[in-house]
């Protein structure tokens, strides 16, 4: 078990012996998830089975690749003040903050807390709260409504768990996914690639076809880029990519796929979109582009960077993953030979 790289006469000397029984039964659960969020939320649930914690409120905080810690996993939480808070990040200068960056476990009251926390705190009636870090990886924050502080076994037994229990597990859930992460993004852009493009679009379309859903897709190119990039230079070329990721994303919701397709062409999938409305999504990013003031733009035989766009959609226009994609690369070269800088819709040309 990942729990036991510590020395067992450690833990003996410091856990009686059904708490280390509560370590091991932990241990097992927590690994039996292979995702850092859901074995953040299985860690909160089983403390909060253990009679010490069974009237405690939990928070867990993942630090993010940007840098920022988002709380991730709550305890003792439940309806609409567990989903105000769960997903969001902290403020620098916070507690959380603070005690992730020093890698210190620290006390404290709700009186010292600042932002989103604090009122979240203040309805709960929580008077005190202890803040374990988590390897490098996060924040452990455990509240209680008394006033008073934790004794010392139940310090003892919390740092057991975080350290030989959580932090392990984390350590490689979190390395598994930096991998896995790497593997489906385009390294320049952030976008997903062409590979996980084509994989979540089949896997979007069987989801539609079980619950009688739409699915949209969005093929986009750059207009010009090859005279673009002989103008000005491959370096600025894949500034202007990078800058069209940014927007693509800017102007997409939460489930939205947004990938490079290849070279200077993007992919957009719209889940649950009919094809009326994501033709105005296509206008949305088509205008978006054209606004946005990139270097040079004015050396393009437009005057301007812009992409030309073609929609198609499942299952109005097709009832499979290859076909929608022809489809609607079909409708983007419509686009491409009748004046670029425009959105067309498949139809039988």
């Amino acid at each position: 078990m990942l729990w036991l790289n510590k020395k067992m006469s450690d833990i003996v000397a410091s856990v009686n012996p059904k708490d280390i029984a509560f370590l091991l039964a932990s241990s097992l659960e927590i690994n039996k998830a292979k995702r850092s969020r859901l074995k953040a939320q299985i860690a909160i649930d089983c403390l909060s089975s253990h009679n010490y914690y069974k009237n405690y409120f939990f928070e867990f905080y993942l630090r993010e690749g940007s840098g920022k810690l988002r709380c991730v996993a709550l305890g003792g939480v439940e309806g609409v003040l567990r989903n105000l808070y769960l997903g969001r990040s902290v403020l620098r200068g916070s507690i959380v903050f603070n005690a992730f960056y020093s890698r210190k476990a620290v006390f404290d009251t709700v009186d010292n807390e600042i932002g989103r926390r604090a009122e979240l705190l203040t309805k709960l009636g929580i008077k005190f709260s202890l803040f374990l870090p988590v390897g490098s990886f996060g924040v452990l924050v455990v509240d209680k409504k008394e006033d008073h502080k934790f004794d010392n076994y139940e310090i003892s037994l919390l740092n057991s768990f975080v350290n030989d229990v959580i932090a392990p597990s984390l350590d490689l859930a979190l390395d598994n996914e930096k991998n896995f992460g790497a593997s489906i993004r385009d390294p320049m852009t952030g976008l997903y690639n062409h590979g996980y493009f084509v994989f979540q679009l089949e896997r979007e379309i069987e989801n539609a076809k079980r619950g009688k859903n739409k699915v949209s897709l969005v093929m986009i190119d750059v207009d010009y880029f090859k005279n673009y990039n002989d103008v000005n230079g491959h370096p600025k070329g894949d500034k202007v990519l990078i800058n069209i990721a940014k927007i693509l994303r800017e102007n997409t919701r939460k489930g939205d796929i947004v990938a490079r397709y290849g070279g200077e062409e993007f992919a957009v999938i719209l889940f649950n979109a009919k094809l009326k409305a994501a033709a105005e999504k296509a206008e949305e990013f088509r205008k978006a582009i054209s606004d946005f003031k990139f270097d040079r733009e004015e050396l393009q035989p437009n005057g301007n960077v812009t992409i030309s766009s073609g929609v198609a959609n499942f299952p109005a226009n097709t009832d499979n993953a290859s076909d929608l994609i022809e489809k609607a690369d079909k409708a983007l070269y419509n686009s491409k030979n009748t004046g670029k800088n425009k959105v067309t819709i498949y139809s039988n040309f």
